[in-house]
């Protein structure tokens, strides 16, 4: 697919440009025109063209917008339609002024002003609120969805420059009349934000999402990253087995109501968790009305518009020229800082306070190795330019057997009280891992060269065997007529890496000379047959 190029149009909406473009679909700036010069922006997703055949990435698309469409809230991005042109499926959104929450951290780290206490209160509890409704959803017989939305991270949560919050991209959320369904032991999610037993491939319910809150809770009130580490397999295994202490001992000044808050919501046990998202927003909302003393939007929206002035003003003179019927000469980029982005957490040896103590990796190093890196590579090919592109990559697990209408077991801790580390009986020593790993690397169409480090390695379907390694080396894949596919690849545990080739543009003279030539053969095979072109995780 021609990046460059976007259609004029879809269905009533002209296409102004491109806002952004990620793996398996694109956000496109969209205009709507009426009488007596009626012009509004909307931001259009779509399906890529070379995923629109496919019918697991249609699903996929079709659950978002059925999801997201049902859920009526302020602290939700609004789905306004579902609709088709020419075959293409595309679910029309609110064009929201602002940035994620991700470029507002790093933004404010490289103007070396830190979000407040209040504005950290305020911008999770909103997400919360969102968060709950979309919990509480239940389908038109009164039946609860039991929607976990999976995915809740910075690039997910939307700061406007008014200061209102919004939470966005339901592409992977779990709910009970999904169409697609995940299978046994595949992965969702950003690992650095999941939960444990989200870690762990295990059925989840809305304190799973809860958990995740309380990772964006104690990033704003630390300006650290708490469980990003050197590698996803690193990242993963510090989601389970991380101490985490309280945010008060990484960024003095933090009120203790604050660190019992934040502890509570990241218990590992989810019993131990605050019941609901809406739980977490009361508290929340106590501490923020001692710290604020007047509208706690305001105060953000002053914040927004300190910190991104130039942003601002380049969005704000985009849609003046969308409302007179112009094209603007540039759109913005979708994300930015991307220099200055947050360290991660550095815990002494022997940290005072903590949630919980390590799990026990009874399974082993290559349980969860091989869950986490299955499609790390993929994410190279295909990784998300902007918050609502990056559903990662299979289809939604399996409706939970937890109902999200039935409350959970009832906190067995005082609430807001964090835990104090009990020794962990000593593991018993892990086998050291084997020398090589085994990287099988498929692609569609098959037939493509597989080139690791500049190096021919065979043709697609094959089986690499590498040596084990931390370090990335580049993987590149190549087929005539067909573009080519690079992604990194970290030789750490096995792996199965798939690709989905795109086909080089023809110039228009080339299409039409091809006309007068004879038609190429059919292919022997169906492509029904064909397994499913996304990654496993």
């Amino acid at each position: 697919m021609d990046l460059d190029a976007h259609p004029a149009a879809l269905g009533r909406y002209e296409i102004i440009g491109r806002l952004a473009t990620g793996g398996m679909a694109e956000i496109l700036l969209g205009r709507l025109t009426g009488p007596s010069g009626f012009a509004r922006a909307v931001a259009i997703k779509r399906i890529l063209p070379g995923y629109a055949s496919h019918k697991s990435f249609v699903d996929m698309f079709l659950d978002e917008a059925r999801i997201a469409a049902r859920i009526n809230h302020p602290n939700v991005v609004s789905y306004e339609e579902l609709s088709r042109d020419d075959g293409q499926l595309f679910v029309v959104m609110e064009y929201l002024e602002g940035e994620s929450l991700a470029s507002l951290q790093r933004r404010a780290r490289s103007r070396r002003r830190p979000i407040d206490h209040g504005q950290a209160c305020y911008v999770v509890s909103e997400a919360a609120a969102g968060l709950h409704a979309a919990h509480e959803m239940c389908d038109f017989d009164g039946a609860p969805l039991g929607i976990v939305h999976r995915d809740i991270s910075p690039q997910n949560v939307f700061v406007t420059y008014d200061g209102t919050v919004k939470l966005m991209d339901f592409g992977i959320a779990k709910a009970a009349n999904r169409i697609t369904a995940t299978e046994a032991g595949a992965l969702k999610g950003k690992f650095a934000y999941m939960s444990p037993e989200q870690a762990e491939g295990e059925e989840l319910d809305r304190r799973s999402d809860v958990f995740s809150l309380g990772i964006l809770l104690y990033e704003l009130l630390t300006g650290r990253r708490l469980f990003r580490r050197a590698s996803p397999t690193a990242s993963l295994r510090a989601v389970k087995e991380a101490k985490v202490a309280a945010p008060s001992t990484i960024a003095p000044g933090c009120p203790a109501e604050l660190d019992a808050i934040c502890l509570r919501a990241l218990a590992r046990d989810v019993a131990d968790r605050y019941p609901t998202a809406e739980a977490l927003r009361l508290d929340l909302l106590k501490v923020l009305r001692r710290l604020s003393e007047g509208d706690p939007g305001l105060a953000l929206k002053e914040t927004m518009l300190g910190l991104f002035p130039d942003r601002r003003d380049e969005k704000s003179e985009m849609l003046r020229q969308v409302a007179v019927g112009r094209e603007p000469s540039q759109l913005p980029e979708p994300e930015v800082d991307f220099d200055d982005e947050l360290p991660s957490v550095e815990l002494p040896d022997e940290a005072s306070t903590v949630i919980d103590r390590p799990s026990p990796r009874g399974s082993g190093w290559r349980v969860a190795a091989s869950i986490a890196v299955a499609g790390l590579a993929l994410l190279g090919v295909a990784a998300g330019a902007w918050a609502l592109l990056e559903p990662d990559d299979s289809p939604a697990r399996a409706a939970s057997t937890v109902s999200a209408a039935s409350p959970p077991p009832a906190p067995r801790i005082p609430a807001a009280r964090p835990r104090v580390e009990v020794a962990a009986t000593p593991e018993a020593e892990e086998e050291p891992p084997p020398a090589h790993v085994s990287i099988t690397v498929e692609s569609e169409p098959e037939g493509a060269r597989v080139l690791v480090a500049g190096v021919e390695r065979g043709t697609t379907p094959t089986t690499l065997e590498l040596p084990r390694a931390e370090d990335a080396i580049s993987l590149r894949l190549e087929r005539e007529g067909h573009r080519p596919e690079e992604a990194e690849l970290v030789p750490d545990v096995d792996q199965r890496m798939r690709f989905v080739l795109t086909r080089r543009r023809v110039r228009r003279g080339a299409r039409r000379s091809a006309r007068t030539a004879s038609p190429p053969p059919a292919e022997t095979s169906s492509s029904a047959s064909r397994e499913e072109a996304f990654p496993i995780f």
